[in-house]
């Protein structure tokens, strides 16, 4: 998937990104923190303003959209790029993972995998920054932070 960046002076940045089905989503930042959504049908046709987001409502959709709220059934782990190389995953723990019944503290996952767990969903209830003291349950769904190394090291741990 192509993204295309172009400076706006005096206003912010421009991103582009072809979209599949061939027309192309453009992302204006302003330097004030406000975001504007456009659609274009053809990179050559004008835009259709779809969105216009102060900062923190942009925050908000975008951990919408990135699912750090829902994650929709899946045929392999999700992952979220953060930035260069580095991934967020979630691992649902079954009764058979390892750690299960372990804390955080000791199943060692940082000092064995390079990975950090950032959350943990359980039920409908979000843990974020678990404690060290922390245990992991059957069903819980580790959200974790790291290297695209780091993340297979994790999924071998946790298998």
């Amino acid at each position: 998937m192509d993204v295309s960046e172009t400076d706006l002076p005096g206003v912010g940045k421009r991103f582009e990104v072809d979209l599949e089905e061939g027309g192309v989503a453009v992302v204006v930042i302003h330097n004030s923190g406000r975001r504007e959504l456009f659609y274009r049908e053809s990179p050559d046709a004008d835009g259709e303003e779809l969105l216009d987001l102060t900062d923190e409502e942009s925050r908000v959709v975008g951990s919408i959209l990135e699912g750090a709220f829902f994650q929709p059934v899946r045929t392999e782990s999700p992952e979220a790029t953060l930035g260069e190389g580095v991934i967020l995953e979630w691992y649902t723990l079954n009764g058979e993972t390892p750690v299960v019944g372990e804390t955080l503290e000791e199943a060692r996952v940082r000092e064995r995998t390079g990975s950090t767990v950032i959350a943990v969903e359980r039920g409908e209830e979000c843990i974020a920054s678990p404690e060290a003291d922390f245990t992991l349950e059957e069903g819980d769904i580790v959200i974790a932070v790291g290297t695209r190394e780091n993340q297979r090291d994790l999924e071998e741990l946790l298998e």
